[in-house]
């Protein structure tokens, strides 16, 4: 009896409590009463479903991105068709392109098959922010995708690299550049091969999809290098930004850390730094600032960096011996034999602490004993902290520059000790990767 009673009162009070259409109205509230009436809804289950789609359809109804949120989560706990289709006509028809964007999101999150299409087209939405979250989206379903909504997706993403939505764009960049990773692998396993026309054909083709991919033009470049057209190889790295003239410097720079002397207006300049990344191909541009001089005379290379920074007082700088790669500091790395193999990294941190290795083919296969001969000095202003630094050449790992010389070299600047940017972007999972190095030219 006493059991009964319980579960009638129960009941009783189940149903004195808000209404469907309350926890609706609440969900406009935010705060804690929308987390309830989410709860509430969610509780409901197959009760809420049609009142929460015509809420939907309700143009005046001011928290329609959040009935998308309580859709899309009852869709992962129950199989009712009347979900998935009205959140794909939504995604296509509806006029708020927030609550397009965030159907485009919780699709991803599902990964149901059938809403392909509906993602795919909504690539060519008139919003950016529905645009990045349909790529997003479709990125999140690896290899469910058919072959030719691949194709579809590879020539919106293409034309999406100019989109002027920055998270369109940047996610577009990176899934090109996926593509073009393919052809640039399968071109360099032909030339093993000796198979060199149709290589060839592999890096003119990822070229004739992303004409300004940095990795296809510089594995083109070293293609040509490689195979007897230098060159070809050369002017195809300087168009792009690879590759640096360095001159004969007529006088040498005093190293004291201003860089004021007028003679590096006279050495060769980079300005252009890209993100490293070790989960994707792209060449994004970095946000922070950063100019790198060089040149040489007999027995010495010149090199000076500026980087802006608008608090150099946040300069993240450890005192410790071998902290430096760890700090905001700039470096370089050098292969001066050009055999993609041994190469030097010198570090310099706004401290003035300089840190030198060298490797014999990568990061596993360290000299420890190594020091480079060098000089540097450092200076720290009010918006920037800049580095000079002499090496001497002509001796052990470093031969005398001469014209027509070719080094391997790249650039770094770590900003924070976590922005990691570099000249010419390196793929491997490190910058330790001499055969992606670029190139100096000596004069």
């Amino acid at each position: 009896m006493f059991r009964q009673t319980f579960i009638f009162l129960a009941l009783i009070c189940l149903s004195c409590g808000p209404s469907i259409e309350d926890n609706i109205d609440k969900l406009g509230r935010g705060g804690e009463d929308r987390e309830e009436a989410q709860q509430e809804l969610l509780l409901a289950k197959e009760r809420a479903i049609e009142p929460l789609l015509e809420a939907l359809k309700d143009l005046n109804y001011t928290a329609r991105p959040e009935l998308v949120e309580v859709l899309a989560s009852l869709m992962m706990r129950m199989d009712d068709p009347r979900i998935e289709q009205a959140l794909c006509q939504h995604l296509r028809t509806d006029p708020d392109p927030g609550v397009r964007a965030r159907i485009a999101r919780w699709m991803g999150f599902q990964k149901r098959n059938s809403a392909i299409e509906s993602l795919v087209e909504a690539l060519s939405d008139e919003d950016g922010e529905v645009r990045y979250q349909a790529l997003m989206a479709l990125d999140l379903f690896g290899d469910k995708l058919s072959e030719d909504q691949e194709e579809q997706v590879q020539e919106k993403a293409r034309k999406l690299t100019g989109d002027d939505h920055e998270g369109t764009r940047m996610e577009a960049s990176i899934r090109v550049e996926n593509f073009v990773k393919n052809w640039i692998d399968e071109a360099l396993q032909l030339s093993l091969k000796a198979q060199l026309a149709r290589a060839e054909s592999l890096y003119a083709k990822a070229l004739t999809y992303s004409p300004a991919s940095k990795q296809a033009n510089y594995r083109l470049a070293r293609f040509y290098l490689d195979n007897g057209q230098k060159d070809k190889g050369l002017r195809l790295l300087r168009q792009h930004g690879m590759l640096l003239d360095v001159p004969l410097l007529p006088q040498s720079p005093e190293i004291d850390g201003f860089l004021d002397d007028a003679v590096w207006q006279k050495a060769a300049r980079v300005d252009s730094f890209y993100q490293f990344s070790n989960s994707h191909y792209a060449a994004l541009p970095s946000e922070v600032r950063t100019k790198v001089y060089i040149g040489y005379r007999k027995g010495f290379l010149y090199m000076g960096f500026h980087c802006h920074d608008e608090h150099p007082d946040s300069l993240v700088v450890n005192k410790s011996p071998g902290k430096v790669w760890f700090d905001d500091d700039v470096e370089f790395y050098c292969d001066p034999n050009f055999d993609h193999k041994t190469y030097g990294q010198i570090g310099f941190n706004s401290a003035g602490l300089v840190n030198d290795e060298w490797f014999l083919g990568g990061l596993s296969n360290r000299v420890e004993s190594w020091d480079a001969e060098g000089k540097s000095a450092v200076y720290v202003g009010d918006d920037f902290w800049s580095v000079e630094y002499r090496l001497s050449v002509g001796q052990n790992e470093f031969p005398q520059p001469e014209p027509g010389m070719l080094w391997g070299f790249n650039f770094i600047r770590v900003y924070r000790g976590s922005e990691y940017s570099q000249w010419v972007r390196t793929y491997g999972g490190n910058a330790h990767q001499p055969d992606d190095f670029g190139l100096l030219l000596f004069h």
